[in-house]
């Protein structure tokens, strides 16, 4: 077939003319048959070869005419199909093009039908020259961990067509030079992690979509303990294949213990903190979230932090008052109500959680604070002192008083939620007209009466002019406290 659009269109002049000459030689009286509609197309031809070949999505239009009435409405049909009936003038085709083919010609028909249901004998035709362009998936960058994380590695990644994103067919993943394994291309946002957390080397990881924590499937060839190579490929409807998109190197840290020990602090007050872990409790995990400025933290703390910590059976969490901005989003808060959410769920899963934390003045708690058990602060002015020759004394006869190192300019003293238990005591000096509670510390039990919560809002970092004392309490918590 050739490539010319052939019109049923006489030429309006040369049917007028027509009807005419047949209205003149009929006799006075005599009804007149009814004239079929007139279709055109918007264009005649599509003179394209080669590379010039249009995608696959193209947007035709069309129109009718019927000089002895209306057009009612209009039908068409594709190469050999069946005819389909549309009340529009216009509309954009997602043509088909067979799997394997690289081009292909679609032989596009349309009639217009008028008032008396008469279709135009001669539809309007245009031949339609098709190429295929192969589809495109690329890794969102910014997405991505830095070269190094922990368990987890989380990311975002689009997935287009030229032909149009409905002609996208499959997608797949895999991990170095493991195989290829399909992927919904709904699921935009994807996390790997080593189906065992604690077992080193090559082997199975478990892909998570969305914010859920139940695995989606598993691929292989993902190294625990190692560095990992990510990739994506995607079809189209046609079976041709997008190039292939490689995340840079990532080295993913196993797990060792089952406390994971998460820093919210600079690099020598975390280290402080992992000194203190290390002397009472040798099977602990440590990552620094504040490290490199707060780049370190999780792009995602739902379902990063979620799927990592939840492969612990305790955790630490310490952290001053500081802001951070998510490296991600750019959305700014203290680190404890980025994890506040999670907290919360790997306390509902029978976690433990020791926590902590200072707070800044006027600190807004709608986030944690029922969370770790806060009511409120004192809404009093002046500041509450906590001088290094005063303590903080324990409520449990079983643990011993801790002092600060140095002189601590305001204390963050709060009340409690009805559901925790007084922990430590401060004694401090007001300042300023200051009143109001002591309490620095509380615990809270499960309903198995089990302490599932600690939490000391004066840093337990700086609670070490007594370090045997300051030891002590670390040990019991993690040790006693937390062993059941």
């Amino acid at each position: 077939m050739n490539n010319q659009l052939r019109y049923a269109n006489k030429g309006l002049g040369t049917l007028v003319l027509s009807l005419l000459v047949f209205v003149f030689s009929c006799k006075k009286g005599e009804k007149l048959p009814n004239a079929a509609p007139e279709t055109a197309l918007s264009i005649e031809a599509i003179n394209l070869t080669g590379e010039n070949r249009l995608n696959s999505t193209v947007n035709l239009t069309w129109f009718g005419t019927d000089i002895d009435g209306f057009v009612q409405y209009y039908e068409y049909k594709i190469n050999n199909g069946e005819w389909t009936r549309t009340q529009t003038q216009d509309s954009t085709f997602l043509f088909r093009i067979d799997p394997d083919q690289d081009s292909t010609d679609i032989d596009f028909y349309v009639r217009a039908v008028d008032n008396e249901d008469t279709k135009d004998p001669s539809p309007a035709f245009l031949r339609v020259p098709l190429k295929n362009t192969p589809p495109i998936v690329t890794f969102e960058e910014a997405s991505l961990p830095s070269d190094t994380t922990h368990l987890v590695i989380t990311f975002r990644y689009t997935a287009s067509d030229p032909d149009g994103s409905e002609t996208l067919k499959q997608g797949f993943l895999r991990a170095n030079n493991g195989d290829w394994q399909e992927i919904d291309l709904n699921q935009k946002l994807v996390s790997i992690m080593p189906s065992n957390t604690t077992l080193t080397g090559t082997g199975d990881a478990s892909v998570y979509y969305g914010l859920s924590t139940t695995p989606a499937m598993t691929i292989n060839g993902f190294l625990n303990g190692g560095d990992n190579v990510i990739q994506l490929k995607v079809t189209d409807i046609a079976n041709a294949e997008s190039a292939i998109d490689s995340a840079d190197s990532i080295y993913v840290k196993p797990q060792i213990g089952d406390l994971l020990v998460v820093g919210g602090h600079n690099a020598s007050i975390s280290a402080q903190y992992e000194n203190l872990v290390k002397t009472s409790y040798t099977n602990a995990d440590f990552v620094n979230f504040a490290g490199n400025g707060g780049l370190n933290q999780p792009k995602f703390w739902e379902p990063t932090f979620s799927l990592m910590a939840g492969n612990y059976d305790k955790i630490f969490f310490h952290s001053d008052e500081a802001n951070f901005s998510n490296p991600l989003t750019g959305a700014d808060g203290k680190m404890l109500d980025f994890a506040a959410p999670v907290i919360q769920t790997l306390i509902d899963n029978n976690k433990k959680i020791l926590v902590s934390t200072a707070f800044a003045t006027g600190a807004d708690l709608s986030t944690i604070g029922g969370i770790l058990s806060i009511d409120s602060f004192s809404p009093s002015r002046g500041q509450a002192f906590f001088t290094n020759d005063s303590l903080a004394i324990s409520q449990d006869a079983t643990y011993p008083d801790l002092q600060p190192s140095n002189f601590l300019l305001a204390a963050d003293p709060f009340y409690p939620s009805i559901d925790a238990e007084v922990f430590y005591n401060a004694q401090l000096t007001p300042s300023g007209g200051w009143t109001g509670p002591s309490t620095v510390a509380i615990r809270r039990r499960n309903t198995s009466n089990d302490v599932n919560l600690v939490l000391f809002t004066v840093e337990l970092h700086k609670l070490g002019k007594l370090q045997v004392n300051q030891n002590q309490v670390i040990s019991k918590i993690l040790n006693e406290a937390f062993n059941w």
